[in-house]
C-alpha cells in the first residue's frame, strides 16, 4: 500500500467510516500524516470536518485538509534551509505587530464607548455648503417618469400626451394606465438618477448628452416590439454641482471619519500629557 492510500485509511479512522474498530481502540489522537519530523493529528482536522455531511464528503475534505498541511510543511521546511536566521529573526516583526493590533484593539473599545457618532442634516448640509465646489457631476442626471408600452397597447397618444404633461394629474392618469398595459413603468420626480441608466433601457443613441438634456424634455422612441416614452422633469449635467441628496451618505462618512481621526488625536494627547503628569517617560 502507498504511503499516500496509508495516510487516507488513516483519516477514515477519524471520521468513522467503515469497520475500523480496532484502529479506534487506540490512543485516543493518532497522527493522520507526517512530514519529516512533524505530523498531523486527528484532532488538528477535526473542526475542518462539518457534521451531518456524508462520508465521501468527510473523505474528501480530510484529504484536502491533509495534503494542504504536507504542501505547508514542506515549504516551511525549504524555508528554514534557504533563510539564514538573520533572515529568520522575526521577533522584531511580531513585537510592532502585537503592539500595533494591541493599541488598535484599544482604540475601537474607547472608541465604541465614547465617540459621538450622530451626524445630523445640520452637520451634512454644513459641510456641503462649506465644500459645494469639490462636489461635481461626473455624469448627467434627471428627475421624471419612464414608461415601456407593448406596441399593441390601446390609446398610444393618450400615453404620449400624459407622459409629455408631466402634471401629478397626467401621472396619476399614466400609472392607472401601466398597471393594466405597461411592461415598465417608472416615476422619479422626487428623486434625482443617472441619465444613463435610462438611455440602458431604450433603443437610442445620443450624442453630447448634455445639449440633448437641455433641449429635449420629452423622449419618444420604438423598436419592433415596444414603445417608450421619457419626460424629463429637471435635469443637471456634467459639470453641474451635485445636488446633496445625492451625495449626503458620503459625507456622513466623511464627517465620520474625521470625527475618529480627531478621536486618536485627543487620545494620544491625553495619554501623552498623562504620562507627563506622572513622570512616566524620560527623553535622553
Amino acid at each position: 500500500m502507498s504511503n499516500l492510500k496509508y495516510l487516507f485509511l488513516i483519516a477514515l479512522v477519524f471520521i468513522g467510516v467503515s469497520s475500523c474498530d480496532l484502529l479506534l481502540k487506540k490512543e485516543s489522537d493518532q497522527p493522520v500524516a507526517r512530514t519529516l519530523d512533524q505530523y498531523l493529528y486527528r484532532s488538528d482536522i477535526k473542526d475542518a470536518i462539518p457534521e451531518g455531511i456524508s462520508d465521501q464528503d468527510s473523505m474528501v475534505i480530510a484529504r484536502r485538509v491533509i495534503e494542504a498541511w504536507i504542501k505547508n510543511q514542506l515549504m516551511l521546511n525549504r524555508a528554514e534551509l534557504a533563510l539564514s536566521n538573520e533572515q529568520k529573526d522575526f521577533d522584531k516583526q511580531i513585537e510592532e505587530y502585537r503592539s500595533s493590533l494591541l493599541i488598535y484593539s484599544y482604540r475601537q473599545k474607547l472608541l465604541l464607548q465614547k465617540m459621538d457618532t450622530i451626524i445630523t442634516e445640520a452637520d451634512i448640509l454644513e459641510y456641503y455648503e462649506n465644500n459645494i465646489n469639490n462636489f461635481v457631476l461626473n455624469k448627467d442626471i434627471v428627475k421624471g417618469a419612464f414608461v415601456k408600452v407593448p406596441l399593441s397597447a390601446p390609446n398610444i397618444g393618450s400615453v404620449r400626451i400624459w407622459s409629455k404633461s408631466g402634471s401629478n394629474d397626467a401621472l396619476d392618469q399614466l400609472e392607472k394606465y401601466c398597471i393594466n398595459y405597461a411592461e415598465k413603468f417608472d416615476t422619479f420626480n422626487n428623486t434625482w438618477i443617472y441619465f444613463s441608466t435610462i438611455l440602458e433601457r431604450i433603443p437610442l443613441n445620443i450624442d453630447q448628452l448634455a445639449r440633448f438634456i437641455r433641449y429635449n424634455k420629452n423622449i419618444e422612441t420604438a423598436d419592433s416590439l415596444y414603445h417608450y416614452f421619457i419626460h424629463i422633469s429637471e435635469h443637471k449635467t456634467e459639470g453641474d454641482i451635485t445636488p446633496m441628496v445625492l451625495i449626503q451618505d458620503d459625507i456622513k462618512s466623511i464627517l465620520l471619519n474625521k470625527r475618529k481621526i480627531e478621536f486618536y488625536q485627543n487620545l494620544e494627547s491625553q495619554v501623552y500629557n498623562e504620562g507627563v503628569n506622572r513622570n512616566q517617560f524620560e527623553i535622553y
